[in-house]
């Protein structure tokens, strides 16, 4: 087989080095408008990172029927007027007597992503997710996100009204729709003196399935004390009543107290 002229071989050669030499000069310009774009964007961020506020909170149930509800979570906001992303992690643990009078345990997590309007006096948010349970079991009386797996929407609202003693008024809600069940909770306060709140709470709960389909409705005095500009406590003491198609309640409905305590923790 003859070699190959020498031109061709230059030619080759002189190719191959263009290619190399255009490649440096495009990894050049890509490192440069990479640097640009960072020292750009990086104060930018900087800035929306800076406006990142999570909050930690949580709380502890019983009632005079032996069941027991434990909820922890996270919220991470945007601290700015206007519409922002926002991120909530909770996860919650029920202990409570199935129809056999036997005690049961359910636990669960629920990561949601929405948005939220922030105004001057009040906003609202909206968002959706997916509930994972442990045991599951459709007759959990109780669990705020449901007994079951299922994708969940969450709304919320609050406004914080005027005068010398403004009423904050708050709404939450909760719909899991592998549970078929909501959770809708409403709130009143007043300020007692410049740390402490009192007001009431009105929760409604309950699960729609068929031949498992059950009803909570929980009124009573709430009590709050803010330790200072980032920690907050409160409890409530209340009256409860439960229905259903559960054999439990075959007498009638289930009345009983129940007392809560919760905290909320923002630490910047």
């Amino acid at each position: 087989m003859p070699a190959p002229p020498a031109d061709g071989i230059r030619a080759t050669n002189q190719q191959c080095e263009m290619k190399m030499r255009l490649k440096r000069h495009r990894n050049a310009l890509l490192a440069t408008a990479a640097f640009l774009g960072a020292i750009t964007i990086a104060p930018a961020a900087q800035g929306q990172l800076s406006q990142l506020h999570p909050s930690f909170y949580g709380s502890a149930e019983w009632d005079t029927e032996d069941s027991q509800f434990y909820l922890l979570g996270m919220y991470i906001g945007v601290a700015k007027l206007g519409w922002s992303p926002y991120l909530n992690v909770n996860g919650y643990h029920l202990r409570f007597e199935d129809d056999l009078g036997l005690e049961q345990d359910l636990t669960a997590i629920s990561p949601t992503l929405g948005l939220a309007y922030a105004g001057t006096t009040g906003g609202f948010s909206f968002g959706a997710g997916y509930t994972w349970v442990t045991d599951e079991a459709v007759d959990a009386i109780g669990a705020e996100g449901g007994g079951s797996d299922g994708v969940h929407v969450a709304f919320g609202a609050y406004r914080d009204g005027s005068g010398d003693r403004p009423v904050r008024t708050q709404f939450l809600s909760n719909y899991n729709f592998g549970a078929e069940y909501l959770w809708t909770r409403l709130r009143f306060s007043v300020p007692m003196t410049e740390r402490t709140r009192v007001g009431l709470e009105l929760v409604g709960q309950g699960g729609f399935e068929e031949d498992a389909s059950s009803n909570t409705f929980k009124i009573g005095p709430t009590f709050e004390i803010a330790w200072n500009d980032n920690f907050r406590t409160g409890a409530v003491v209340g009256f409860k009543s439960t229905g259903g198609d559960s054999p439990r309640f075959i007498d009638g409905r289930e009345n009983a107290a129940y007392f809560k305590v919760e905290f909320s923790l923002s630490p910047f």
